[in-house]
């Protein structure tokens, strides 16, 4: 409250969940173990790259220049960690209208063809399938 009260709204909600399926934790797995088995390796591997994510946000201005920020780790019932952050942007990186919104979001997928590598990531790691009644 004591930052928005001095710095404004926030302008983005950014959600990081960690992948079970990321490289650095599967390569690691002794046989027949699944990532489940070993939260000290899932955890340092979230660790590193919610640092990664911080460096990219806050040195490297992905997004632009983030005047104020917060964020929590929490884990999901499944056990696996994910970070929430709100982010308050300088100036001229404020968000305000629908168009700048659309700038750093997406529904769509990347063009296969135009972005082979991004849309191989995007369809690995952020795609899921049906569950429930339709997939057990």
């Amino acid at each position: 409250m004591a930052l928005v009260r001095k710095y404004g709204k926030p302008n983005i909600f950014l959600t990081m969940t960690c992948n079970p399926n990321w490289e650095e934790i599967t390569h690691e797995l002794e046989h027949g173990q699944i990532p489940q088995d070993r939260p000290d390796l899932i955890v340092r591997v979230f660790k590193a790259k919610l640092e990664e994510l911080k460096k990219q946000l806050f040195e490297k201005h992905m997004l632009g220049k983030v005047q104020a920020y917060v964020y929590v780790v929490e884990f999901q019932e499944r056990g696996l960690p994910h970070a929430h952050f709100l982010l308050i942007m300088q100036g001229k990186y404020k968000l305000v209208c629908p168009e700048q919104y659309d700038c750093i979001i997406s529904t769509e997928l990347p063009d296969k063809h135009k972005y082979p590598e991004l849309y191989k990531m995007v369809v690995k790691h952020m795609m899921h399938g049906p569950s429930g009644v339709l997939n057990s």
